[in-house]
């Protein structure tokens, strides 16, 4: 059996495996990773930063999708 861990996004509570990425859990929620900005526990990710990031138990996520126009 896999572990899990609990992670909150966007003001959801997720259970995802532990060791998932912030670029897996982004797949899964249909989200390309140069279409949001991800903040994790306060702090804004940069695109590199959060293409490295392994969540962690109780990280919490928002994250905003860039929606182009003008």
């Amino acid at each position: 059996m896999d572990a899990t861990i609990t992670i909150t996004a966007n003001g959801q509570t997720r259970s995802v495996h532990a060791g998932c990425t912030l670029p897996q859990l982004l797949a899964g929620l249909h989200l390309a990773p140069e279409r949001v900005v991800v903040e994790r526990n306060g702090a804004a990710l940069t695109p590199t930063e959060a293409l490295a990031v392994v969540l962690a138990e109780g990280d919490r996520l928002e994250i905003v999708r860039l929606v182009p126009g003008g």
